[in-house]
């Protein structure tokens, strides 16, 4: 399948709908976006609270962060907020959801050959907290669209992207296909019921 036939061809590249495409990033420039647009949403508010510590332990968190995120220009915010006390950050960590880890057990299980092992593994949590929000995947990642999304999948999970020969939209396939491992039929994304857009991922 080219990337030009389908899985978002001609889709919306960014917020505002520009029809301009932004230059293609590599996967571990993507990678990276996706890790440091959910914490930066987390810490928004806009994403559980548990994605903050992406299902990680407190100290594997702090090193995937100096890893992937560059330290950020003085006057913008870090999109992690930093250490917190232990006890703190278990109990952020005490709640994360079952879904969480059986999504990015899932991404895993798909993962691609001959790809960065950590980075594959930063992806999948990334992708996995992502879903749990209610807006398009693309946007709780923090991307400039679906196209980036799609880069992202093809790259790290190409079995899942190449599975997707309907082309429905990411979050609703990627729980269509953990329902299906699970034995729960159209397994539906927790908050899509929620938004307006609802019809255009489940029409009737």
């Amino acid at each position: 399948m080219s990337a030009s036939t389908g899985h978002g061809a001609g889709l919306p590249v960014g917020a505002g709908g520009s029809s301009a495409a932004p230059a293609p990033r590599d996967p571990a420039a993507l990678m990276a976006a996706a890790v440091a647009g959910v914490l930066r949403h987390a810490a928004q508010g806009e994403l559980p609270p548990f994605a903050r510590t992406l299902g990680l332990p407190q100290a594997e968190l702090a090193a995937m962060v100096a890893s992937c995120l560059p330290p950020p220009a003085k006057e913008e915010a870090h999109p992690w907020p930093g250490a917190v006390s232990s006890a703190k950050y278990r109990a952020i960590a005490d709640s994360t959801p079952a879904v969480f880890r059986d999504l990015s057990a899932l991404l895993l299980a798909n993962r691609s050959a001959a790809v960065n092992e950590r980075h594959t593994a930063w992806a999948a949590r990334a992708i996995a907290a992502a879903s749990l929000g209610g807006r398009h995947l693309w946007q709780d990642l923090g991307l400039n669209g679906r196209q980036e999304v799609s880069a992202l999948l093809r790259h790290y999970f190409d079995p899942l992207f190449q599975r997707n020969t309907r082309d429905l939209k990411w979050k609703r396939f990627l729980y269509l296909e953990l329902g299906a491992a699970q034995g729960i039929p159209e397994l539906r994304p927790p908050k899509c019921l929620n938004c307006d857009q609802y019809r255009a991922c489940f029409p009737l």
